[in-house]
């Protein structure tokens, strides 16, 4: 069983399936957290409707959720038949049609404690100064914290309203900051004329990924946050607004496990 969120009428579906309710007792639900957390409020403290969706998910949930829907955004190189969903270890520091590319700008990657990048050869240090481009590029290698799993996100709804869905689409988000090392706008325009622009669904085992921010749920903990973040989903299109798609949860692979492409359901050019 999974959460279905491809729209919003299949969401509530989805929920009154796996709560044992109907269409009404939704309604009244999302009517009463709104009575209770903002009517007579000038905001919503959303811990207070996720604390009270909670509360009702763990005492009506009657079906076991063993799967997770995971929409993943890319634009792949047009040689890439590999539909295996990696780290950015793997893509970068290993052999993959990505890191073959790079390589023709000269561009290397190899994985010590943290992933190292390479100009012809030679070690680029990224020191600590405060330029946004080394900022980033110092997160994204984990040179303070590393976090290299494959991600994706929870809801397909309103996928399209993402930000990322518009940074995505002209390529890697590490384009935007290779400016300093190497002719960037060739990159982009190279990497762009000989790919495409897709989204990925993969129906993935619960207990292989993790909800960023929400990193220590156990597995059962996973089915009630995936079910309360769908009816705050509900709630936003009741009373609020899904325009930006700001909070569609962030889905990743945990121990940077590679999302095998057994579970992808589809593969859509966008």
């Amino acid at each position: 069983m999974y959460i279905n969120t491809t729209s919003q009428e299949i969401m509530k579906s989805s929920i009154c399936e796996v709560l044992n309710i109907n269409n009404k007792e939704l309604e009244e639900l999302i009517e009463t957290c709104f009575r209770k957390f903002q009517l007579n409020y000038s905001i919503l403290v959303l811990d207070d409707q996720y604390d009270y969706f909670m509360d009702y998910v763990k005492e009506h949930l009657c079906k076991n959720i063993d799967y997770v829907s995971f929409y993943h955004l890319s634009r792949r190189l047009n040689d890439n038949e590999n539909d295996n969903g990696y780290g950015l270890v793997d893509i970068l520091c290993n052999d993959s049609s990505l890191s073959k590319f790079l390589n023709r700008y000269c561009l290397t990657f190899k994985y010590d404690d943290y992933i190292k990048m390479y100009l012809n050869d030679e070690e680029i240090v990224l020191d600590e100064c405060n330029d946004y481009s080394t900022v980033f590029l110092r997160q994204m290698f984990g040179y303070e914290y590393q976090d290299y799993s494959f991600k994706g996100f929870a809801f397909n709804d309103a996928i399209e309203k993402n930000e990322y869905y518009e940074i995505l689409k002209d390529g890697p988000e590490l384009f935007g900051y290779l400016f300093s090392f190497v002719d960037s706008d060739a990159l982009l325009e190279e990497f762009q004329s000989n790919s495409k622009y897709y989204k990925f669904e993969y129906q993935v085992p619960i207990e292989q990924i993790y909800f960023e921010n929400y990193d220590d749920l156990t597995n059962q903990e996973k089915q009630y946050h995936i079910v309360v973040k769908t009816l705050q989903r509900l709630y936003a299109y009741k009373y609020d607004t899904v325009e930006f798609d700001d909070d569609n949860p962030v889905i990743g692979m945990i121990d940077d496990q590679t999302l095998d492409s057994k579970y992808l359901v589809s593969k859509q050019e966008l």
